[in-house]
């Protein structure tokens, strides 16, 4: 039956779950901070159970798993000797949906839309921000930054495109122009009076193909009993495309054709229902990029050169030829791992919208900041570092010198005095120096502060997972600023209100970034911060 809580929910024919969750439209919805009672028939043994990729608790045959701030997509999977005998797909929300975005007489409706609507809205907004903002995406150093074809998404493929389309298209023209070439030499027939040289070759041919041999009269033939060869084997130099730097180029071509197809398909299916001039004129771009590509794929050339067998990293044309040396550069930053463009796209597909959430800020903060500074320009670069192709360094530079890093790791004695701290999102002024720094917490709410003893004695008795959660992030905001001696440490959350707690003014109401920007304020707080259309909160104020 749809919409309507339930206590037990089957699992074939292995057992039963207890606890709070809803059926609606075929979607199975189960909340977080809700214990489930897993119960498995007595008769099945050596079980293990998963939610996600956490296990649960085990007691003989109970099993007990609780979702921990933790909302999206899930599964569950039940394992029997270590073999999968059952899984079903779930979704995870919060009753705190019910006060967001607008509100029904039936409450687990309301839980149920507003939850859809805020998933809708976050992708929305990701996707469009991903499009919009200007990545300028750089070249990994060296070879260890390569990786296989999990690094490249719709929307990495879509920025790398815009980036270089100009770079892609001169250098494949600048190659057909004066393509590499080399010059082979082969030991084949010929007829007789083409051959102009005697070698080894021609005789041991002679003597070992006596099929060419025939009857005729003429003075050379008397010498061989009157026979004479009607072909003979002749060395002859040819030039040929068919390189390895040139099997390099058309492979990386055909790859550059089939991602240009692929995003241009993601686009129009995600995309092209809206009436959006900008989406229109990327899908436009996209599609003459493609058109020349295929021209380029078409020339005689290509089709002399065979498919890539192995790679000539090693090459001198491919590493100093004009057109050849650009296009190795720019299959090398194709192939490279940047970690932000591949999470994003399994986050959405995951639904995870906690993650989804640091992304929607970072982008929001990006813009809100680029407001309060008055930038006319701005970009999001992103490039390899270390010597690991599972990190990279991603941060907003605005053209007054300032940057936003997202994830950036600050180290021991350049930034922290003790341990080495991760902060989601750090802000530099123009000289480098560390500003202050962002935590996003997809929370609905913040302990206040005054209330902050309270909670830690509530704790305390009643060891509560949820409680603990809120007193976490008070911990750590104030960890940031001391471990980091920064002006600021705040947390973005979807939740009622703004405050800060600063060191000499005590607490502040209605704040907003650019107050704590522009007003020096010293100390720890958290900013509200929704996607558009969202009026949580709002109820519980007026």
């Amino acid at each position: 039956m749809d919409n309507l809580y339930n206590d037990k929910l089957p699992l074939g024919n292995i057992g039963y779950i207890s606890g709070k969750f809803i059926i609606k439209n075929r979607k199975i919805y189960f909340f977080e901070w809700v214990e489930y009672i897993i119960k498995i028939k007595d008769n099945i043994n050596n079980v293990e159970i998963f939610f996600g990729d956490e296990k649960a608790q085990k007691i003989e045959n109970i099993f007990r798993f609780t979702f921990k701030n933790y909302v999206g997509k899930s599964i569950i999977k039940i394992y029997r000797n270590q073999e999968l005998i059952f899984e079903k797909p779930i979704e995870v929300v919060s009753e705190k949906f019910a006060n967001m975005y607008k509100t029904s007489d039936d409450y687990v409706e309301t839980i149920i839309n507003n939850y859809e609507i805020f998933i809708s809205s976050l992708i929305s907004e990701i996707s469009k921000k991903y499009l919009e903002l200007p990545f300028s995406i750089k070249s990994p150093t060296g070879f260890e930054f390569i990786e296989s074809d999990k690094s490249i998404s719709e929307f990495f493929a879509y920025h790398f495109l815009k980036n270089n389309k100009e770079k892609i298209i001169s250098s494949y023209e600048e190659i057909l122009k004066n393509p590499h070439r080399k010059l082979i030499d082969k030991v084949e027939w010929a007829d007789y009076w083409e051959v102009n040289e005697i070698s080894e070759e021609t005789i041991f041919g002679i003597i070992q193909h006596p099929e060419y041999l025939i009857k005729t009269f003429n003075p050379v033939a008397d010498k061989f009993n009157g026979y004479f060869p009607q072909k003979l084997l002749q060395r002859k130099k040819y030039e040929t495309f068919d390189t390895l730097e040139n099997r390099f180029i058309k492979y990386f071509l055909n790859e550059l054709i089939m991602w240009t197809e692929k995003t241009i398909e993601f686009l129009k299916s995600n995309f092209g229902n809206k009436k959006d001039d900008f989406i229109k004129e990327i899908i436009n771009n996209l599609q003459e990029l493609c058109s020349s590509l295929g021209c380029f794929r078409n020339n005689q050339i290509f089709s002399d050169v065979g498919e890539l067998d192995r790679f000539p990293y090693t090459s001198q044309v491919l590493l100093k030829r004009y057109g050849y040396k650009d296009l190795f550069e720019l299959w090398r930053e194709f192939r490279t791992y940047y970690p932000i463009f591949t999470e994003i796209k399994k986050c959405i597909e995951n639904k995870d919208i906690a993650k989804l959430y640091e992304y929607w800020c970072f982008f929001k903060l990006v813009e809100e900041l680029g407001n309060i500074f008055g930038i006319d320009e701005l970009k999001i670069v992103v490039e390899p570092i270390g010597d690991s192709s599972e990190r990279s360094n991603v941060y907003a530079k605005f053209d007054n010198g300032w940057k936003l890093y997202f994830n950036k790791r600050l180290s021991p004695k350049k930034y922290s005095y003790s341990v080495s701290l991760r902060p989601d999102f750090s802000l530099f002024d123009e000289n480098n120096n560390l500003i202050g720094v962002f935590d996003a917490k997809f929370k609905f709410d913040i302990p206040k502060f005054k209330e902050f003893d309270e909670e830690e004695k509530a704790f305390e008795k009643t060891y509560d997972f949820k409680t603990w959660a809120k007193l976490e992030d008070i911990y750590k905001i104030h960890t940031y600023r001391d471990a980091l001696k920064v002006r600021f440490a705040v947390v973005l959350y979807p939740g009622e209100r703004s405050v800060f707690f600063d060191v000499d003014g005590g607490r502040i109401e209605d704040f907003s970034l650019e107050k704590l920007l522009n007003e020096d304020y010293c100390g720890v707080g958290y900013i509200r911060y929704l996607p558009e259309g969202s009026n949580y909160g709002k109820n519980c104020m007026d």
